[in-house]
This record gives structure tokens, C-alpha cells and sequence, in this order.
């Protein structure tokens, strides 16, 4: 057995050397593994990565090709490709079992496919990604009907300040999530494409709008919308919104002319008006039984964004 040292998991050791010809009897499949590093470490450093993280020869070739790929997740065909490559007998189920146990490979809810754990990481550790199981879906599903939306694709694009505390997820409808993404799931059908952003695909801005007026309810962080909303409204285009609101009803039109108003859209706003009948009903921004603010132009009343 050997045990990949990353520097990372070198830093965590207060003695090191420089390298020294006469030290590389210590172990030559060390020296392999960290492809022939700079330094070489005192026997008690090889010893205690050893309980962490041991390696067996026969696996090593695998762990070295996934060290230069770093994928995020493992598949068994990554594997069965990386077999081939490196002429070895193993089978992908003998390689994936081996490589969760040493912790090289960590299990996920979807089958057949695991998070990968680089030395890097110095231990048996996941990155914390609330997004794994959505890539693992994604490996074997690419065209699954999914995208990263409302406060999430927010967040993900660069326009709010707080994190969501649960990742929300959107897929059309007809299409069932399974309950092993462990994310908030909402049925929206868009019709601008996804933007592929960390290997996701995420919603745009003019996308986000319209599905938070269409169903303001799933929408989070109603009360940071000056957070959030004007700047997810300044970088949008009036014809993106144009062909996003085609078809909606006159409530999702009303409410959307009505937050472009609000972040200081007029333009687009104006645009929206033009779509909309001379006779508006009344819609409701939030509970129907708080009427906090009314909107006179798009007769709506608005009890979920903050006061100005």
C-alpha cells in the first residue's frame, strides 16, 4: 500500500525536506504517485497517510488519471474508459468498490456514479456541493428537462448577496425529479435556453423574472428583493422578456409589468403594458388576504416586496 500526498496535504505537516538522492529508497511508488514531487517526507508523514488513505498499486494508474481529469463525478463508464486506457483487468464494479473503501470515491443517491475525492482534499471528505446528485443526474440524464431557477439561478448568476439556504431546482412539466437530487423541485416550463454555467444549466434573468411573477410563491427572498431584483432586471433585454411571457396569463404579465416598474425597468415594463387588455382584473402579489400596497396602472396588490 501507498498514499498519494498532495501538497495541500503536505502543508499539514510541520517537518518536511528538501529532496535528498539518498532518501528515495523511502518509497519509489511515492515518488509515482506524486509524479516525482520537489520533496520528500519523513517516514512518519508516509506511515500517517497511510491509515488515512492507502492506495494499492493495482489501483494507482486509476487514481492518477482521475487526478489529471478531476471530474467532479464518477461514472462506471469513466471508469471502464480509464480501464482500457491503462490496460487493466479490473472491472468496474471491482474498481468503484475499491476506491469507495480506500476513499477515493464517495457514494451517491444516484447509482452508478460517485464523487470523486482528490489528494487534495488530504482525507475521505465531499466538496459540500449542494449540486452533486443534480450532476450525477446529469452524467447519465443530459437531457433531462432540469435547470438551476428562481433564487438559486440568482445566486448562481451573480445577482444576490445571500446564498439560498436550499437549492432550488426547475423542471417542465411531465417530467418527475427524482427524490435523490435532495433539492427544492418546481414544475415551470421556459422557453429561452439554459445558460451552462460550472457544468449546470441555469436559468437567465429574463427567465427568472417571468417565473416569479407566474408563481411568485415558489419565489424566494421576497423580503432582499431590492437585493436582488433591479439587478437581475438591469442586465435583461426587452426582447428576452418578450419571448418569455409568450402565452402567459394576464395575471403573470400584470405582476411581471408591475416588478419591472418597481426595479426600475420602465422600458421594459412598457413593453409588457402593450400585451396586456384595456380591462385588467385584479391580481395579487402575495396572500390574497393582505392588500399592503395597490398599483393603480397594474392593478395589483403587492404584500411581499419590501418598503422603499
Amino acid at each position: 500500500m501507498i498514499s498519494a500526498i498532495s501538497m495541500s496535504e503536505v502543508h499539514s505537516f510541520s517537518r518536511w525536506r528538501q529532496s535528498d538522492p539518498s532518501t528515495r529508497h523511502i518509497d519509489q511508488d511515492l515518488v509515482h504517485i506524486c509524479s516525482q514531487t520537489d520533496f520528500t517526507y519523513y517516514c512518519d508523514v508516509i506511515r500517517a497517510q497511510r491509515k488515512t488513505r492507502p492506495l494499492p498499486k493495482s489501483l494507482a494508474a486509476v487514481v492518477e488519471e482521475l487526478e489529471l481529469r478531476q471530474p467532479t463525478v464518477v461514472t462506471r463508464s469513466l471508469l471502464g474508459e480509464i480501464a482500457a486506457s491503462s490496460d487493466l483487468r479490473l472491472t468496474e464494479d471491482t474498481m468503484a468498490e475499491r476506491l469507495v473503501r480506500y476513499g477515493w470515491l464517495l457514494p451517491l443517491r444516484q447509482r452508478d456514479a460517485w464523487e470523486f475525492a482528490p489528494a487534495a482534499r488530504a482525507g475521505r471528505y465531499p466538496a459540500g456541493d449542494p449540486w452533486i446528485e443534480l450532476r450525477a443526474l446529469l452524467e447519465h440524464k443530459p437531457d433531462a428537462p432540469v435547470a438551476v431557477a428562481f433564487e438559486s439561478a440568482v445566486w448562481e448568476l451573480g445577482h444576490a448577496t445571500h446564498q439560498p439556504t436550499q437549492p432550488v431546482l426547475a423542471h417542465r412539466r411531465g417530467w418527475r425529479p427524482p427524490q435523490s437530487l435532495g433539492v427544492r423541485t418546481a414544475t415551470f416550463d421556459w422557453y429561452l435556453p439554459t445558460r451552462l454555467l460550472k457544468g449546470l444549466p441555469v436559468w437567465g434573468e429574463a427567465t427568472i423574472v417571468t417565473a416569479a411573477a407566474e408563481r411568485p410563491g415558489v419565489q424566494g427572498n421576497w423580503a432582499n428583493a431590492d437585493d436582488w431584483l433591479p439587478e437581475t432586471f438591469r442586465v435583461l433585454t426587452p426582447n428576452d422578456v418578450l419571448t418569455e411571457t409568450a402565452n402567459r396569463n394576464v395575471s403573470t404579465l400584470a405582476r411581471l409589468g408591475y416588478l419591472a416598474e418597481w426595479s426600475g425597468r420602465d422600458d421594459v415594463a412598457d413593453e409588457i403594458e402593450v400585451l396586456l387588455p384595456s380591462r385588467l382584473p385584479v391580481t395579487f402579489l402575495g396572500p390574497r388576504d393582505r392588500r399592503d400596497r395597490w398599483s393603480r396602472r397594474w392593478r395589483v396588490y403587492d404584500s411581499i416586496l419590501p418598503t422603499r
